[in-house]
């Protein structure tokens, strides 16, 4: 039966591994790039929710609250 996943680890490849910069070769480090740029708006909360009401509901500010539906 095969696995349904690949490890992470695989020790056939052990010597081709680089543990540190110094040991790795300029053929098999990668190119300096951008991975991922985020974009993150900014909030204002104007309101809060009391102290009990906060733990109940998991955030402090009612503008993050939202119910969701679980489906049936």
């Amino acid at each position: 039966m095969k696995p349904k996943y690949k490890p992470t680890y695989m020790p056939e490849f052990e010597d081709e591994m680089c543990t540190s910069d110094d040991e790795c070769m300029e053929d098999k480090k990668c190119p300096p790039m951008t991975l991922a740029h985020s974009y993150v708006p900014w909030q204002f909360y104007e309101r809060a929710f009391s102290p009990r009401e906060a733990l109940q509901k998991g955030t402090l500010f009612p503008e993050l609250y939202g119910v969701y539906r679980i489906p049936k």
